[in-house]
């Protein structure tokens, strides 16, 4: 059973292809992608056509949104099945279901915190730094001196530096920082969108 899919629009992947349990895909040239088609049998003819047996794949991921379909496979490797258009992206993956019987479907939401894990870390940092200088910079503008002991300036002189560029800078520099990761949190919330799953 073999199925094909020929995307001339795309930049990236113009051909994905299931023949023998294993995804073909990649960009081959416009002669090659005007010679296959369903009955073909010798694909040798293509070039520059990355494959993944269904016997390596651990786990396929349909986000609804995004354009591409992830695959898992092997040890910690990922490959990407670029499609432009959710339809043909909800086609192929309801194929790679129907053709892997033995992979577990499930379907989620993200969690929030899981979701947007990257940019809370961000803000968290941003916000220890802060909390840090500022504590330094409050000290040093009534007084107390600071110096860096050793030959290796580590976060420790990092902070120092920052805090002694003065209480407005930092509670100026932190607002700015704040907004871009606060902006780019409700940026990555926004894409949260169900996420279909086959799991080995």
């Amino acid at each position: 059973m073999q199925k094909l899919w020929k995307l001339k629009e795309s930049k990236s992947d113009k051909l994905i292809f299931i023949k023998e349990k294993c995804i073909y895909k990649g960009n081959p040239k416009e002669n090659e992608l005007n010679r296959i088609n369903m009955e073909t049998e010798d694909i040798s003819f293509l070039s520059n056509l990355f494959s993944i047996p269904y016997s390596y794949i651990k786990k396929i991921e349909n986000q609804k949104g995004k354009k591409y379909i992830k695959i898992y496979f092997g040890n910690d490797s990922a490959e990407e099945l670029n499609i432009n258009n959710e339809d043909v992206k909800k086609e192929i993956f309801d194929y790679l279901k129907l053709d892997n019987p033995k992979l577990n479907y499930s379907s989620k939401l993200p969690s929030v915190i899981g979701y947007g894990k990257a940019q809370f870390l961000a803000l968290l940092t941003i916000t220890g730094i802060f909390i840090w200088s500022m504590y330094l910079a409050i000290q040093i503008e009534s007084g107390i001196e600071y110096e860096i002991v050793g030959g290796r300036v580590g976060l420790s002189g990092i902070i120092l530096a920052i805090a002694n560029m003065g209480i407005m800078k930092i509670i100026s520099g932190y607002l700015v920082l704040l907004l871009i990761s606060v902006y780019a949190l409700l940026k990555k919330l926004k894409s949260r969108t169900e996420i279909e799953i086959l799991k080995r």
